[in-house]
């Protein structure tokens, strides 16, 4: 393939695929979601522009990938914290993995949530199927954690109710939840949490949605100190 002119040696397709898409994340990391130019992406990739579009369609295309890969990656920290023998554990390290998620990839983290929902990966269960993330949902991070506070509560509430929790219940919750992580994660990236402070902040967040779930505040603090 040619680009300006100048004839540049594509590697294999896969290979190639994954380097745009890892590049493209660095670029993001540096320069924020729209600071993506698909001139600068195939240079630093030995590419061309061309290959971009034959790829991903061009940068919607390209973005829509990232996004994907974000919310798939997401999908795995959740994953390993799964401990459904040990609800409140799960629960703890399930809040504690998204905030390290977010620190851990604050580009990406910006480009998922970073204002409107501009990018939708409808298309993963086609163009997007090796990611390993589910296609039966297009956040499949959420429902990792409606899991979780599912198995939380159910395991907890007989301390405090003999009704079990209704999904719309177990929904409502785990939305509230993700809106409190979500909230303090935000304000500490943007920087308006002190950096001494941030995790002790977090984890009053952590302390606060466990012992509304029914658990005690003793666990709780046993849990915080064992998790990694």
């Amino acid at each position: 393939m040619s680009n300006q002119g100048s004839h540049v040696i594509e590697a294999p397709r896969e290979d190639l695929a994954a380097r745009l898409l890892a590049e493209a994340e660095a670029l993001v990391r540096r320069d924020g979601p729209d600071g993506i130019a698909l001139r600068e992406l195939a240079r630093a990739c030995g590419s061309s522009t061309m290959a971009i579009y034959t790829l991903y369609g061009g940068k919607p295309g390209l973005m829509q990938a990232l996004y994907a890969v974000g919310f798939a990656r997401l999908h795995a920290y959740g994953v390993a914290t799964r401990d459904r023998d040990a609800p409140l554990r799960w629960m703890v390290r399930q809040m504690l993995a998204y905030r390290r998620f977010a620190l851990d990839n604050t580009g990406l983290y910006r480009l998922m949530f970073g204002g409107e929902k501009r990018f939708i990966p409808t298309d993963r269960h086609t163009r997007f199927a090796s990611l390993a993330a589910p296609v039966d949902d297009t956040y499949p991070a959420f429902a990792e954690l409606v899991d979780a506070v599912g198995t939380c509560l159910a395991h907890h509430r007989p301390r405090t109710s003999d009704a079990a929790p209704e999904p719309a219940e177990v929904d409502d919750f785990a939305f509230l939840v993700w809106g409190q992580m979500h909230g303090h994660v935000s304000l500490e990236i943007a920087g308006y949490a002190d950096p001494a402070d941030a995790l002790g902040r977090y984890q009053n967040v952590v302390r606060f949605i466990c012992t509304h779930c029914g658990a005690d505040a003793a666990d709780v603090e046993a849990e915080l100190d064992a998790a990694p």
